[in-house]
């Protein structure tokens, strides 16, 4: 706890040491809107940071994040788990220890932190960024931490296989089921190519086998992922992954591998000045383990592969969803999606537990009320069904309140 207040007070301290200094960069006024990596899905469409000089240097630094309180009410069913994870609709394959009458329960756990510098080099612009938040369980936990210079990015952030384009703005924390979300430890290379950028990464690979197979597999990876993602103006994107799938039979009695592999394409299509429509497909075998966040703990919810007859067999999965996006005024936005995922898992009993399908839809509309304040109310929907034909469905509400700073 002192050490958690000596930083806390080096980070409220730090504004005062450097303020009246020369700027590295033209000063970004608060209030006023600056590219810091992907836009936001939950508040204003950009994140909005007030740059501080280092004395002496080339480096300009931003302290940054949000402050977020949700208070929701699940009508039949706790949607949020046992892992406090956000909205969670895999929560329905054991729906038993959820069921309720009626729940209120308000958290800020996705209030995060986040620190980015930006240097100027002979190479160009050096750029850092490390954001953290309280999810799950209250703990602080690492989202992002990279570096990047020239197109060269190192560290861990978004995976290269996933995109904004086809997404939308929701309360709930990541992107509906049906969609690739996924952070990832990469290495990453990206040049422009016309008017589009492409992107290739390795990235950190983690086979997961399904639960049927614990104790007699025991997964390892001796390769990276390989990613690419071409992405032309925040209209369309396209990208794939191939991948190494394997057990380690030094510590188990399964010794094999097989190879996995994914494509998605996602647009975002205007339909007047005030409305989008947006849309993803993903289609893959053996890419269990990037789809289904948040609450695919561990991955084990939507695992890469099963074991047959002392074999890995991939899993094909196909995951797709669309949402239609309407600003009402500049300050006023309404959207309302739906998404499905699904699996092909073997029906001969041993699987029944694990979902076949996950049916996913949303309504809400948010206030920007400034720059850097946002309320809104969502209303969420899941219904599951699991390898054995049985589905639970369950509803939510969910209002927040978001403040950036």
């Amino acid at each position: 706890m002192f050490k958690l207040n000596k930083i806390t007070a080096c980070i409220l301290l730090s504004p005062c040491f450097f303020a009246a200094q020369a700027y590295s960069f033209d000063v970004v006024e608060a209030g006023q809107p600056i590219v810091t990596g992907e836009p936001s899905r939950v508040g204003p469409p950009w994140n909005h940071r007030t740059t501080i000089n280092i004395p002496g240097t080339k480096t300009d630094i931003a302290f940054g994040g949000y402050v977020k309180l949700d208070m929701m009410y699940d009508f039949d069913y706790d949607l949020t788990g046992p892992n406090d994870a956000g909205t969670d609709p895999f929560t329905l394959l054991t729906p038993e220890p959820y069921e309720t009458d009626g729940r209120a329960q308000f958290t800020a756990y996705e209030s995060r932190l986040n620190f980015r510098t930006h240097t100027a080099t002979d190479y160009g612009v050096l750029t850092t960024f490390l954001e953290g938040h309280f999810m799950p369980n209250g703990d602080f936990g690492l989202r992002h931490a990279y570096g990047e210079l020239n197109g060269f990015l190192a560290g861990q952030t978004w995976s290269n296989f996933m995109s904004f384009v086809g997404g939308t703005r929701t309360l709930a924390l990541g992107d509906p089921k049906g969609y690739s979300f996924d952070r990832s430890p990469q290495v990453r290379y990206t040049t422009q190519v016309g008017a589009g950028a492409l992107s290739f990464a390795l990235e950190d690979s983690e086979t997961v086998i399904a639960r049927q197979a614990d104790g007699l597999a025991s997964a390892e990876s001796q390769l990276p992922d390989l990613t690419v993602r071409y992405e032309y103006k925040r209209a369309l994107a396209l990208s794939g992954v191939v991948r190494e799938l394997a057990s380690n039979g030094n510590v188990s009695s399964v010794d094999d591998s097989t190879t996995g592999y994914g494509v998605q394409a996602q647009a975002s299509l205007p339909l007047g000045a005030a409305t989008k429509l947006n849309g993803s497909v993903t289609y893959g075998s053996g890419i269990g383990n990037y789809m289904g966040n948040p609450g695919n703990t561990g991955h084990r919810s939507a695992p890469d592969v099963y074991l047959e007859d002392g074999e890995l067999e991939s899993i094909d999965t196909l995951g797709f969803g669309v949402s239609l996006n309407h600003n009402w005024t500049a300050d006023w936005f309404s959207s309302i999606g739906y998404s499905r995922l699904t699996q092909d898992l073997p029906d001969e009993g041993a699987y029944d537990s694990n979902f076949d399908t996950v049916d996913y839809a949303f309504a809400n509309t948010l206030w920007d009320v400034t720059n850097r304040v946002t309320l809104g109310l969502e209303y969420q929907y899941a219904d599951v069904e699991n390898v054995a034909g049985e589905s639970v469905d369950a509803s939510r509400l969910m209002a927040s309140a978001l403040f950036h700073f």
